[in-house]
């Protein structure tokens, strides 16, 4: 395998580097030109903001390394949301026995992506699609298209709780960041990542089992966009209908921005970071500026197409 390819697990690599300045350059530009952004509870919100959306990115960017792609994540997201709140507020379960419902639920939908995907060769877009679907209509059915309250009050407050000022939602997606760079740097399930994403062929020979990878990576996708789910709903303290709907769209836009390629064997969960925190940041800053909250949106959607025509041009110059 090339190792330029094995460069994009490092730390502030060209890409990672230029995020870095982009957001330092939006920071100073928003805390001098607006009165509010520069406010601890600004500042907090913003981390809340990116904690729930970041750690469902490292899941996307594992899949994007592999070269495939998860349009469900947002679903998974949401039913574990549905779970832990009718786990607590319907079936009388306790917030370890929920929380543990939500995260087997959610391992489980990432496990049947790869059995569509691996066992009936289906292409990644079409599977996840299909399952993302079927998860909106599972929610919608077991919820009866209604907002589930009543959770456990210590469980709701957990959100709104800080470890030396730093919200405990922000504490657990760096945590997951961490995890996540230590497991593609370090371990064998890493590399494999970034071998599969090179080619079925050379994953076959270089002798990785491309079913136990397939299974693995969706089924370790699906943890953390459990875990996503179970820090949306203690933030919300509640479930509703929609919850987790668009966000598989932010974690793929992360990741690409973050650069991770469409194409596979490149990303970096610490680039996935930053995009992350570019996309809430310029979200957060055009409020304060008070732009138009749908040229924000076009916005978002230029940096997402000039990340993935950078990407292209890129891996031009290595064919």
């Amino acid at each position: 395998m090339n190792k330029n390819k094995l460069k994009s697990t490092g730390i502030l690599k060209g890409t990672e580097f230029s995020l870095v300045i982009i957001i330092v350059v939006i920071f100073m530009a928003a805390s001098f030109g607006t009165q509010n952004f520069f406010t601890e509870y600004n500042l907090m919100n913003i981390l809340k903001q990116c904690s729930i959306i970041g750690v469902i990115s490292v899941s996307a960017t594992f899949i994007i390394i592999t070269g495939g792609i998860d349009l469900s994540c947002g679903a998974v997201c949401g039913m574990s949301t549905l779970i832990v709140a009718m786990g607590q507020a319907k079936w009388g379960m306790s917030v370890p026995a929920s929380i543990g419902a939500a995260l087997l639920v959610s391992v489980l939908c990432g496990i049947y992506n790869a059995f569509i995907i691996h066992e009936f060769k289906v292409p990644p877009f079409i599977a996840t699609l299909g399952s993302m679907t079927i998860l909106r209509g599972l929610i919608k059915v077991i919820s009866n298209a209604s907002t589930i309250a009543g959770l456990n009050k210590k469980f709701g407050e957990f959100a709104s709780e800080s470890v030396m000022k730093i919200p405990k939602l922000a504490v657990i997606w760096v945590i997951v960041v961490v995890i996540a760079f230590f497991l593609l740097r370090y371990t064998t399930f890493g590399r494999n990542l970034y071998v599969l994403g090179s080619g079925q062929e050379v994953a076959r020979l270089s002798g990785v089992s491309i079913r136990k990878v397939t299974y693995m990576t969706y089924g370790v996708a699906g943890f953390l966009c459990g875990i996503a789910g179970i820090m949306l709903a203690a933030r919300i303290n509640s479930s509703v209908p929609t919850a987790g709907s668009g966000y598989e769209m932010n974690a793929i836009a992360a990741s690409v921005i973050g650069g991770a390629s469409l194409s596979g064997a490149k990303g970096s969960v610490w680039g996935t970071a930053l995009g992350t925190v570019l996309m809430t940041l310029i979200d957060n800053a055009g409020i304060q500026f008070g732009i138009n909250s749908f040229v924000m949106e076009i916005s978002t959607g230029v940096l997402i197409t000039i990340a993935v025509i950078v990407d292209q041009l890129k891996n031009r110059k290595t064919r």
